[in-house]
């Protein structure tokens, strides 16, 4: 009798994140085992077809998709289907509301169904035709009139209320995005605003309590998000990104478009003061075949000081209305690289401000400990929390189907 063939290992589960950004675009693949997280690889390419994070080119933005993901099966040899997408611009705004639920004249035990029928209450909320809600982050829960409870499963009370903040964004710059995706023969698992991502694997939760601003500058909008009390207290997004300080060079100093990220990549400051005396000198490429020239570089820095003085009085205006931020803010995206402007915004709010440094999965390069990578990083985390969320024990169906699919291989 001839012993029965090996019994077949399943691949190990895995997600994918695809940050799809107005200038960049990332993929990567995490494994799960075990409920553990396992970084597998990822891979950067040039977007196309995006502007201030909204897609405005929906066959070069497929395209550019399809390709990194076809990239990534190569390397990988595990095929990328469903992926959780990065949601920058679509004019994000905030909303806060509240649920209340009646539990009994007399006080009895909070049921999982009582906190969820809640929050689908306080979620339920009158929106305009032309904006949907992308998240609803609870606040707390208050139990007859005693607040700040996170966890209210097990208490005691007659009445069960709930207060949530919801995400909402433009339905058609979200649709487009999903539609984008779907044209690269990629279904989206859910969407993600950047800057909640980053905070997943930027902050502390003592920053949390204390009151900090997440500021994510990307390539074509800035993202913040307000955190107080333990939880989110504001979000907003900004229109101007580290693409219009490029836009900016290659106007004011006549240079094609790739020449003035290289120049603001290696000799930009967001002050002429910041070049001083300094007596450098830069090559600056003529438009359409014309000659170099040679310019000082604080003529570079002139160019991009303006803009950077209107994103970070933009962004002080919004932190103004949120009082108490004891822990100052925390940019991430890699906007926030150009000299001097953490500085500048740290004098136009009046707050401490730091640079976001993610913390890594398993296994992945310490390359991808910085800033722009804070999305791509918190985006594995808050993946990882919903599929294993998602996932339950195997019933004893469940289990004598796998036991006879094995008897048959």
């Amino acid at each position: 009798m001839s012993a029965p063939p090996p019994r077949k290992t399943p691949p190990a589960p895995c997600f994918h994140i695809l940050d799809l950004g107005t200038s960049t675009l990332r993929l990567v693949q995490v494994r799960m085992a075990e409920g553990a997280m396992e970084y597998a690889a990822h891979l950067t390419a040039p977007s196309q077809g995006m502007r201030k994070g909204a897609v405005t080119g929906l066959a070069p933005a497929a395209e550019a998709m399809q390709a990194l993901a076809a990239e990534m099966e190569l390397r990988t040899g595990v095929p990328v289907e469903r992926v959780f997408l990065s949601l920058t611009g679509a004019q994000i705004k905030g909303l806060t509301s509240q649920g209340g639920l009646p539990l009994n004249s007399r006080s009895r035990e909070v049921t999982r169904e009582d906190a969820r029928r809640v929050l689908d209450m306080a979620r339920a909320m009158a929106l305009p035709d032309d904006r949907q809600i992308l998240h609803v982050i609870p606040q707390e829960f208050v139990l007859d009139r005693q607040g700040g409870i996170h966890e209210p499963v097990g208490m005691l009370a007659s009445r069960l209320e709930a207060r949530i903040y919801a995400l909402t964004v433009a339905t058609s710059a979200k649709d487009n995005l999903v539609l984008a995706a779907n044209h690269a023969g990629l279904e989206v698992e859910e969407l993600i605003f950047a800057p909640l991502a980053s905070a997943e694997a930027c902050l502390e939760t003592e920053d949390r309590f204390a009151g900090v601003a997440m500021v994510e500058l990307g390539a074509g909008t800035t993202g913040i998000l307000v955190y107080s009390q333990g939880s989110l207290v504001h979000a907003a997004s900004v229109a101007i990104g580290g693409d219009h300080f490029t836009n900016d060079i290659s106007i004011c100093l006549n240079t094609p478009v790739a020449e003035a990220e290289r120049l603001k990549l290696g000799y930009g400051a967001a002050t002429g003061a910041l070049a001083g005396g300094d007596g450098v000198s830069i090559e600056v490429p003529g438009m359409h075949g014309q000659p170099s020239r040679l310019l000082p570089r604080r003529q570079l820095c002139e160019c991009i000081e303006p803009r950077a003085r209107e994103l970070t009085r933009l962004i002080a205006k919004e932190l103004a209305t949120v009082p108490g931020l004891a822990a100052g803010i925390l940019m991430s995206g890699g906007g926030q690289r150009l000299q001097g402007l953490p500085e500048m915004l740290a004098e136009a709010s009046g707050l401490a401000v730091r640079s976001a440094v993610p913390s890594l999965i398993e296994g992945m390069p310490q390359e991808l400990a910085e800033p722009e990578f804070a999305f791509m990083v918190g985006a594995c985390f808050y993946a990882h929390r919903l599929m294993s969320r998602r996932q339950r024990a195997p019933g004893w169906w469940e289990k004598l189907r796998a036991r006879l699919n094995d008897l048959a291989d």
